[in-house]
């Protein structure tokens, strides 16, 4: 004759009960942002993976020509961009820093990893690309290079569908 106790163990709950919840597996994430368009969905992404810790990234990119650099942007707008994310992310319940950060506009990537990698994160999150196919083509992918080299997880933020006009 076998006996099955069909008693929980003491102390344990079943599986179904809601009160039960999963720590979240990437609590600091890395959030390489271009410029204030790409905020909103980068800190949705990063509030429905958990995140209670969030760096945002702007890089300053330059140009070089003739042996000389030159900022794309000015480091106020640079700053701006950041200061913007970081507020939105606070308001989303995420503790958040920010850092621009100046990089050669061909080595965006590996600037985006190196963070990764040195700030130990767990998740990056890459707001959406804006090359076009050719361009992307010709000049290479910056998105395309971090998922092939990034030390962590990779969420990419889909561009918003553009809704049409209303008719009158």
């Amino acid at each position: 004759m076998t006996y099955t106790d069909t008693r929980p163990a003491t102390g344990t709950r079943p599986a179904s009960d809601t009160g039960t919840t999963t720590p979240p597996a990437y609590r600091r994430v890395l959030i390489p942002i271009q410029d204030t368009a790409q905020a909103e969905h980068a800190v949705e992404l990063a509030r429905r993976a958990g995140a209670s810790e969030a760096l945002v990234l702007h890089l300053n990119l330059r140009e070089s020509y003739g042996g000389r650099r030159f900022a794309l942007e000015t480091d106020s707008a640079a700053a701006g961009v950041v200061e913007s994310t970081v507020l939105e992310l606070s308001m989303a319940g995420i503790k958040a820093t920010g850092q621009v950060r100046p990089a050669l506009i061909d080595r965006a990537a590996d600037e985006i990893i190196a963070e990764a990698t040195e700030w130990d994160a767990d998740l990056i999150v890459l707001g959406f690309p804006r090359r076009s196919g050719l361009t992307t083509r010709l000049f290479g992918s910056v998105t395309l290079s971090v998922l092939q080299h990034a030390p962590c997880p990779i969420l990419v933020a889909s561009p918003t569908r553009q809704t049409a006009p209303a008719a009158h």
